[in-house]
This record gives structure tokens, sequence and C-alpha cells, in this order.
């Protein structure tokens, strides 16, 4: 079987490779795997979650910690960037999303999405259920260098 993602909300490229990415995450995690290797064809994406570059868009900032803490329940994950005509089975998929339901295969399961990966989390915080440690900005800060988007935050956390 075949997953399609579509999304009720706009994205950019680089944004619909971190869900892609999140997503895979979670399905593989909920099906007890330990050790992968997520191959994208996304360098941007790919070189911010090695760490090799930093994250200096605010939403990409929280799909990365996103994705961050998604990797994190993993033995082993390792992430190889690929060119576009090696992901072209990922390619296909992603425009059978935005076809129409009656024209689809019946192979390919589309899922839809109505808010973004990252927001989960905004939405238990408000609710009370998950209150954010004082000490994950400055974690974030020491160990990825990214800073709290709000200035003020971000000016407790490097002083």
């Amino acid at each position: 079987m075949e997953y399609a993602l579509r999304f009720g909300f706009a994205t950019t490229n680089n944004e619909v490779e971190y869900e892609a990415m999140i997503l895979g995450l979670k399905l593989v995690k909920s099906m007890g795997v330990e050790e992968l290797l997520i191959k994208g064809d996304s360098k941007l994406v790919i070189d911010q979650i090695r760490g090799c570059c930093g994250v200096k868009n605010e939403t990409l900032m929280r799909y990365y910690a996103k994705a961050a803490q998604v990797s994190q329940g993993f033995k082993q994950v390792n992430f190889d960037h690929i060119s576009r005509a090696e992901n072209e089975r990922a390619d296909r998929l992603s425009r059978l999303a935005t076809t129409h339901y009656s024209e689809l295969p019946e192979e390919v399961y589309v899922e839809v999405y109505d808010q973004p990966a990252y927001k989960e989390e905004i939405v238990k915080n408000v609710m009370g259920s998950n209150i954010t440690d004082w000490r994950e900005p400055i974690t974030m800060y020491l160990t990825e260098g990214i800073l709290p988007s709000d200035s003020i935050e971000a000016k407790k956390v490097q002083n």
C-alpha cells in the first residue's frame, strides 16, 4: 500500500518535506521500527536535520524542533540526501495527492491533514496538558543554536 499526504493548509516545498518526514517518523514508530534511514530530495531540510546548517525561518524552526522530538524515540535514525530523480516514486505520490479522489488508484491511501504537524504541541500547551519546560529553550540554544522567536525570550536564553 502506498500513502499520499494532502494538506488542508498552505505550505512551502520545504514545509511539505518536514511534514512528510514527521508523519513518516510517527508512522514507523507506531510500527515498532527502531532503526531507520530517511531519504529526502530537499538538501536544505536534510542538512538542517543533520545539523549541517542552521534553521533561520521561524516556521521551519518549529518543524525542525518537532522532527527532532519525534526522532528521539529511535535507536538510530540516519538522513540521506538523494536527487529528485532517485525520489521519483515519492514525487509521483505527491502528484497523486492533488488528484481528485475518484481518479486515484485503489492501492493509494490518501491522508488529509488540516493543520501543520508542529501545531499539535501548541494546542496541547494551550490546553495545559503539556506545559513547556523552562529548560527547553536553553537546551535548544546550546545544542542546536536555535533561539526562541520572541526577542525578549531570546535575550534571556543568551544571557
